[in-house]
């Protein structure tokens, strides 16, 4: 899968355009996320204000919570889309959206789709 995107963009903005620009979806290394809050150290409230800067600006993240590591990766997407969609209902208790998002997925044949969700969210 290569390394993760260098991102160097300078504002919140940037990075949604980065994520747009790249599918929907954009593997970062959360020293990007950091630099971008102008923090010194990842500590809990300071991941916490990155998701919630990351949702306002349109955007979600794997893990559901941020690693501390500046040399740890993360998965940013953009809300509102099918891979959002699925995210968001594996990450719930609602089974019958999970159900439905899945089922779109495959009925579109996009096993291999599924299958990097797979490796996402199981952390390969």
């Amino acid at each position: 899968m290569g390394e993760p995107y260098a991102f160097d963009g300078k504002t919140w903005d940037d990075l949604r355009k980065a994520v747009e620009e790249n599918g929907g979806v954009l593997r970062i290394y959360m020293a990007s996320l950091r630099e971008l809050q102008n923090a010194g150290r990842l500590g809990i409230h300071v991941r916490n204000e990155i998701s919630r800067r990351l949702a306002g600006a349109g955007l979600g993240h794997l893990p559901d919570e941020l690693p501390p590591y500046q040399e740890n990766e993360v998965v940013v997407f953009q809300l509102g889309t099918p891979a959002a969609d699925v995210v968001e209902a594996v990450r719930g208790d609602n089974f019958a959206r999970a159900e439905d998002a899945l089922r779109r997925l495959n009925t579109k044949g996009d096993a291999e789709k599924i299958a990097a969700i797979a490796a996402i969210l199981s952390g390969d």
